[in-house]
Parts: C-alpha cells; sequence; structure tokens
C-alpha cells in the first residue's frame, strides 16, 4: 500500500495532467474558430458549445474517480478499511441552475465585450482563452469538491476536513493560509479561480497535525505574512476563498 506522501503526490499529479490536457483541448477548439467560415460570431457558439461541454463533463467524471479512489485509499491507510459506497451520480455542478451551456458560451461575451471596449483583437481573444481555462478548473474542482464532501459527510468516523495543498511548485498564498484552517463535517471547501487544493478526512482530533501543510507554510511565510483571508458566498462556486 502506497504511503500517504505517495498517494498525495499521485493524485496531485493525475488531476493536475488531467487539468492541463482540457484546457490544452479547450484553447486549441477556441483558437481554430478563427479558421471557421463563421469564426467568432453568434453563429459559431452552438458548436463551439456542443463540442466543448461533453468534454468538461468527461472531465468531471474522471475528477470524481480520482477523488473517490484517493479517500478510499486513504481510508484502507489509516482504517483498515474503505470509505462507504456513496451514489455520485447527481453530484450538483454550479448553483443557481446554471448549465454548462451557459457557462461555456461566455468566453464569445468576453472576446466581444473586449473588442466593444477597443482592446486589440488578438489581446481579446487571448484574455477570453485565459478565461476560459480558469472557468474549466472551476467545473473540475467543483466535482472533485463535492464528491468529496459526500464520501465523508457519508462516512460516520469522520469529524471534518482538511485542505490539501496541490503539488504546484508555486502554490497560492490564500490556499496555503487556509490550508493551516480547520474544516468540520458538513462545511464546503471554499476554491477560487485556479484552486487545486484536495481535500483529506479528519478521523480524530489528532489527525489536524499535518506536517506537510505546515512546511509548507513556513516555506512560503514571507508571502502569507501579511495575507488575511475571507471565504464568501459565490453564486454559482458556493464558498469561495477571497483575500481580506
Amino acid at each position: 500500500m502506497p504511503s500517504l506522501a505517495e498517494l498525495r503526490r499521485d493524485y496531485s499529479s493525475q488531476r493536475l495532467s488531467l487539468r492541463a490536457g482540457l484546457v490544452q483541448a479547450a484553447r486549441l477548439i477556441w483558437a481554430g474558430l478563427r479558421h471557421s467560415s463563421t469564426a467568432y460570431d453568434r453563429a459559431s457558439v452552438p458548436g463551439f458549445v456542443d463540442q466543448l461541454v461533453p468534454l468538461v463533463h468527461e472531465g468531471q467524471a474522471q475528477e470524481v474517480s480520482l477523488t473517490v479512489a484517493m479517500l478510499r485509499e486513504l481510508s484502507l491507510l489509516r482504517t483498515g478499511v474503505p470509505t462507504p459506497d456513496v451514489d455520485l451520480s447527481k453530484l450538483e455542478g454550479r448553483q443557481g441552475g446554471v448549465s454548462l451551456d451557459d457557462v461555456y458560451a461566455r468566453p464569445f461575451v468576453w472576446l466581444w465585450t473586449d473588442l466593444k471596449n477597443g482592446k486589440p483583437f488578438e489581446d481579446a481573444l487571448d484574455d477570453a482563452a485565459d478565461r476560459l481555462g480558469k472557468s474549466i478548473e472551476a467545473d473540475l474542482q467543483l466535482a472533485s469538491r463535492n464528491a468529496a464532501d459526500a464520501v465523508i459527510d457519508a462516512d460516520r468516523r469522520t469529524i471534518g476536513f482538511k485542505r490539501v495543498l496541490s503539488d504546484r511548485p508555486n502554490h497560492c498564498p490564500l490556499c496555503v493560509v487556509a490550508s493551516t484552517n480547520h474544516y468540520r463535517k458538513g462545511d464546503l471547501l471554499p476554491i477560487h479561480p485556479g484552486c487545486g487544493c484536495g481535500v483529506e478526512p479528519v478521523y480524530a482530533d489528532a489527525d489536524w497535525d499535518d506536517t506537510l501543510n505546515r512546511q509548507v507554510a513556513d516555506a512560503y511565510a514571507d508571502a502569507i505574512r501579511n495575507q488575511e483571508i475571507a471565504v464568501t458566498e459565490h453564486g454559482e462556486y458556493g464558498p469561495y476563498l477571497i483575500a481580506a
């Protein structure tokens, strides 16, 4: 059985690889519209959405599978018993009834708005692509967070969860600070654009002690010394991490 450090490293690596691949595919689809007869006008929106949304749904399904598998292995490692089986077929997506069809029509609105405001076409195109990538990362993070919440909530042994930083070389200061907090069962992990943090269950008070996260926090002490965080409620993402 892999160690805790190996579980974390493999999980983070697979998630980051999944996200990078999907974001790259989306950017290629977006850039490829310049070669179509309709380019970036309204007629090109349905085709773009029809091509991209199934890829995002598949990415979300893979995120859920990775998260559930990691939590199962972690439970076996720490308790000798796997996590309980949970029906994950009806996990919530974005809040407020916002569909992915609506979400992934937005890059066109961003592009048109920037062009109307005088931004050069190539800059507006790149900015829309960047925001598109953040949207994809957010939707994958939502799938992972909601799956972890369902599994942890169904496990009577858990008393809460902790935020575990991704394996990125440069962690966001917001996430570093938030990783030192304690989260009780029933809460949702606050996220933000580009967030790649994972969730791990806490079975006993002693589990709150996390040497790895303390070491990371120490390494980024200069960056976060004056950083304060707050959690607000986002209309689509739910609990949302911001700088206070």
